[in-house]
Order: structure tokens, then sequence, then C-alpha cells
């Protein structure tokens, strides 16, 4: 697992750079998963995103929270996130380099995941351990690509790209089962919302019993 981490992590940190430059592709659902999260979090919310890439949606949520914790397995991202948090007040907003499934910290009320769950490898312990670090009540945000039901040909697209070094690891799965690894973990649905696409994303809000 550990010569992965590092393989997953270097992929991440050759492409931060043009990442961080590159547009958002779709605008309008970005947009409408962004003012849902705004409209759910609270002054006294203390956030935690994994997943967080350079930041761009750390620096436009957390003026609205009372702390917000931001991880990538990749320093490369981190340093950027943490560059542009440079030219900010956001005293309460930090990121760090971390696994997926390596949470940071403690009291956290909401943890986000965002076009992530597709990414890693260790779902299963992924899951536990979000669930494990948010209390009664917390709050999970997810968005995730469901290349299960995404065109034929994405499968073998991102196979040849990935022995090639220029894809990482995507998992293929289905609403579904995103849904049923969910549930199996111990969270209860509260709202799904389901974006077209090449390969479908399902934003989802789930709350722990």
């Amino acid at each position: 697992m550990e010569d992965q981490t590092m393989t997953t992590a270097a992929f991440w940190d050759k492409a931060a750079e043009k990442y961080a430059k590159d547009p958002i592709s779709d605008m309008e659902s970005y947009t409408q998963t962004l003012d849902i999260m705004k409209d759910l979090l609270q002054p006294q919310h203390r956030v935690l995103e994994i997943g967080c890439g350079t930041g761009s949606t750390a620096l436009e949520l957390a003026p609205q929270v009372d702390r917000y914790i931001g991880t990538d397995i990749s320093s490369n991202m981190v340093e950027i996130a943490t560059e542009k948090l440079a030219d900010t007040n956001l005293d309460h907003l930090s990121f760090q380099v971390a696994q997926a499934h390596d949470l940071p910290g403690t009291g956290h009320d909401v943890v986000l995941a965002l076009n992530l769950l597709h990414l890693v490898e260790n779902m299963g312990e992924t899951l536990g351990s979000i669930y494990d670090a948010l209390p009664s009540g917390g709050i999970f945000i997810s968005k995730s690509a469901l290349l299960g039901e995404g065109s034929w040909y994405l499968g073998p697209m991102i196979a040849l790209m990935r022995a090639v070094g220029k894809a990482p690891f995507v998992a293929r799965f289905s609403e579904a089962e995103l849904i049923r690894m969910m549930e199996h973990a111990g969270f209860t649905i509260t709202q799904t919302i389901k974006q077209d696409g090449m390969a479908p994303r399902l934003f989802v809000v789930a709350q722990k019993p």
C-alpha cells in the first residue's frame, strides 16, 4: 500500500500545476452543488475537506464556518492551496498533506469528499474513517464520478492512460453501489443529486445517526 500511495501522490504532484490552471469543466454543475453546500454549512461548523486539491472550494466555503481544514495526498497541491491562502485573511483555514483515510485532528462536524471517492482504492477504510471522525448527527458531503454508468469506452481508455502514467487509479461503481457502500459504513442518505455527463456525477449529503 505504501508504494501505491507514493505512486498516487507522485501522479498528483506532477499534475498539480496544470490542475491549478485548468478552468472548471462544468461551471453550472459546480455552482449548483457549491450553493447547496453554502446553504448546509453553519457558522458553528468545523469542516474537514479531504482531497481538497489546490483549495479553490475551501476558499469559497471557509468564510462561513468556524474552522476549515483541507487535506490532500499531494504536497504540491497543498503548497498551491497554501499560496492562495496567503492572499486572504482566513486565519481559521489551513491545509495539510494527508491520505484520504488519515483524518487529522478532532471535532469535525462536517466532512467533505468532493470528486474524490472514485479515486481511492481503499473505499471501505476511507468511509469508515470518515464515519468514525464524525459525531452523531455529523454531516458527510461527497461528489463522485459514476464510472460504472459512464460511456462504455471510459474503462479501457482509463486503463490505457494509467498504464502509461497519464491517469490515476479510478474505481468504477454505479449510483446504487456507491449508496450501498455508504449505507454499509453506517451513514443515512439525506439528499442526492445526479449530474449528467460522459461519466455522471453523484452529489450526496449523508448523516451519521
